[in-house]
């Protein structure tokens, strides 16, 4: 287990044991956010602001550090079926990519997410971080390779000693990298280059912000950064407000954020911040920031809201909807749901209405829902008691129509009419063994899945498949093909950023580990009714960040060492450029 996962779920124990000792919580948000009284699926939460920081100070001090001090002793023996990240993604209804070049798999239109790889069609980006044992420090860099000749070449790199990445972007003419420059500390930094000339990259301005790296979105040339903040709840002092409020450090802003954005949930009690905050990739400046004690699990992010769920805590998790124009975030809503979710795809937005797909758990016994809120988060409609005893795996919300798949031991698609948000019905449902983890549109009526066989009887995995799913009649839909893979994972299970699927150009790829410590690569096209094999790229070794990619008329694999290239007509071999 990662040091963030462990904190994380140290502050959702923190949570569900803070609440029979009625400890409080912080949100951050403008003073005139509005009363926060709104109604949900459970009950109604209310806010109220704080005056000045003694306030915030008053409500942190109420938190019981003697129970947060024994969960250390347990927490590493915690297992969840959240771990593994399973789940729709949508390429905003079809496909991000453009006719010449594809573009990083995101939930939303308009809305991207950061990767590992990035291209513009005439340049590839390729991020590695590792640690160098014999200096003892975090090296990374972006490695660029040149494909506007179509033969790759490799120009100058971006070098960043001390600094653990995740993941990047590519905008504007400018490389924003993410990360962290200690480990062992709660802080995020983002690194701004102006790649105006590729060759010889300039940075312009480094972002920190407080918290450990949850989830980030760039929106219009705002980069949106989303952490968790945990309080030393034993060494908060009354005078000193960094030691209890997250603090930021950009081109305009340096310090603890200001009081007059604080706002207290009256039963939350777990002491670590979501910190959210907008830059500009501009110049690195900041926008405006808010931040809610309780910790992030889940976000999702469209093009003017941004949702965020905690951790369950007795069956319920806390949502809250933050309005998120141009960089200006407003707190709009809050309130609680029954159940947990899966991950981002397991959220929607849709003509002023969020849907959701959660699970709820007692014990050993599942069963799930699917919820409509209004733009106050107030319930519109629901569908309960949905696949008793199974959990979700798989969300995918295709305007009028939701699709998702619940597991336990075969693998029931189920899609819902979400037409009318005050009525929602489940309209069919297919049962075949396995599951799918991803579920991608491909085309007029077409749903490709990727995911795992398991034998019918013990639910067992047994390997990986992909399948595709005729969804013309949402009412009946039907697996119109499917390939069984020698492979026993991917990251593609994990990561919908993983898959290429564009059924403009008929494409799909992704990467799959063999039983000998290699990758394999594979690209299908989906023809006359079944999936065919255009290539199956051997890569040498483990490349668990490699991506597939496509730019004028060629096909590329970039790997953290090397990058493999293909005529898009011919992917039957590959050439390579070791990459250094």
């Amino acid at each position: 287990m990662t040091e963030r996962c462990k904190k994380l779920i140290i502050a959702a124990v923190a949570f569900v044991l803070g609440a029979a000792v009625g400890g409080t919580s912080v949100y951050i948000a403008k003073k005139d956010a509005g009363s926060g009284q709104t109604v949900f699926q459970t009950k109604t939460t209310a806010m109220v602001s704080a005056a000045d920081y003694a306030a915030v100070y008053k409500k942190i001090k109420d938190f019981k550090p003697d129970i947060w001090e024994n969960i250390n002793s347990w927490v590493d023996g915690y297992t969840t079926n959240n771990g593994a990240k399973s789940g729709s993604t949508s390429f905003a209804e079809e496909s991000a990519a453009s006719d010449d070049y594809s573009e990083t798999n995101v939930q939303v239109e308009g809305v991207d997410e950061a990767d590992t790889v990035k291209t513009d069609g005439k340049f590839i980006y390729i991020l590695k971080s590792n640690y160098d044992e014999s200096e003892k420090i975090i090296k990374t860099e972006i490695k660029t390779v040149d494909i506007r000749n179509g033969e790759p070449t490799q120009l100058k790199s971006i070098s960043i000693d001390g600094f653990k990445t995740y993941d990047m972007y590519l905008s504007d003419g400018r490389i924003t990298v993410i990360g962290t420059e200690d480990i062992e500390k709660d802080s995020v930094k983002a690194v701004i280059y102006d790649i105006s000339d590729p060759a010889s990259p300039k940075k312009i301005q480094e972002c920190t912000q407080s918290g450990v790296y949850s989830e980030s979105r760039l929106i219009g040339g705002k980069l949106y950064i989303i952490s968790n903040f945990c309080i030393d709840t034993e060494n908060i002092k009354k005078a000193q407000p960094e030691t209890y409020v997250p603090a930021l450090d950009c081109k305009n802003y340096n310090g603890t954020v200001n009081p007059d954005s604080i706002c207290f949930y009256n039963s939350c009690s777990n002491p670590e911040y979501t910190v959210l905050s907008a830059y500009d990739i501009k110049d690195g400046s900041l926008v405006s920031t808010r931040s809610v004690l309780g910790g992030t699990c889940t976000v999702y992010a469209s093009t003017e809201n941004i949702i965020t769920s905690s951790y369950p805590t007795d069956g319920k998790i806390q949502i809250t909807r933050f309005s998120a124009t141009d960089g200006k975030i407003e707190l709009a809503a809050s309130g609680e749901l029954n159940g947990e979710l899966l991950n981002q795809f397991s959220v929607d937005e849709y003509k002023e209405h969020f849907r959701f797909v959660l699970t709820d758990r007692n014990g050993e016994y599942m069963k799930n829902s699917l919820v409509i809120l209004d733009k106050d988060l107030k319930k519109t409609g629901a569908i309960t008691d949905i696949a008793e005893d199974e959990q979700v795996y798989s969300v995918r919300f295709m305007g009028d129509t939701v699709y998702f798949v619940t597991f336990r031991q075969v693998d029931p698609l189920f899609s819902a009419d979400v037409s009318d948000p005050t009525a929602p019905k489940i309209t069919g449902s297919l049962k075949i063994p396995g599951f799918s983890n991803y579920l991608f549109p491909f085309g007029d009526g077409k749903l490709f899945g990727i995911g795992q066989n398991a034998d019918e009887k013990t639910g067992r995995t047994t390997g990986m498949k992909i399948s595709m799913f005729d969804i013309s009649d949402p009412a009946n839909v039907t697996e119109c093909a499917k390939t069984d893979l020698n492979a026993p994972y991917s990251e593609a299970l994990s990561n919908h950023k993983a898959t290429l699927a564009d059924s403009k150009k008929n494409l799909i790829g992704f990467p799959a580990y063999g039983g000998s410590n290699n990758t394999v690569y594979y690209i299908f096209s989906f023809e006359d009714g079944k999936f065919v094999k255009k290539a199956e790229a051997d890569l040498p070794y483990i490349n668990s960040g490699c991506r597939g990619l496509y730019a004028n008329g060629n096909f590329y694999i970039a790997a953290p060492d090397k990058i493999y290239y293909s005529q898009l007509e011919k992917l039957d071999s590959f050439k390579s450029l070791e990459l250094k």
